[in-house]
């Protein structure tokens, strides 16, 4: 029982957490002025800034998610009692969670990347 009240305060906190994430448009306010769309820097709120804040709210989620994942993989782990099955769960969820926060990162590095190229950041 204190499993699952345990799982389900961490899953609503994993869940609330990124609504408090104020995130910039990463440049694609700039990219959207010279489109002609309108800009935060008009004072509306354009695409860029919709955009822009979404991107920073997905971010902060999935950095929420794989905090979870690697808390209940350790919690596997610590809970398994000699038991092989639950430890290859717990690391296959440890391993998994790493391996989607490498790749998160990398599509944010390369999105960077592209943006300061082309000028937009």
């Amino acid at each position: 029982m204190k499993k699952k009240i345990s799982f389900y305060i961490i899953a609503l906190i994993s869940l609330i957490s990124p609504l408090t994430v104020k995130a910039g448009d990463g440049g694609l306010g700039t990219a959207a002025g010279q489109a002609g769309l309108p800009s935060s820097l008009s004072g509306e709120q354009g695409i860029a800034t919709i955009l822009g804040n979404f991107a920073g709210a997905a971010l902060a989620l999935s950095g929420s998610i794989f905090l979870f994942l690697i808390v209940y993989g350790g919690l596997l782990i610590m809970t398994a009692a000699g038991k092989q099955p639950q430890i290859d769960k717990g690391k296959n969820v440890i391993i998994w969670a790493i391996i989607g926060a490498v790749i998160l990162g990398g599509a944010y590095a390369i999105t960077t990347l592209v943006f300061s190229v082309v000028g937009a950041g």
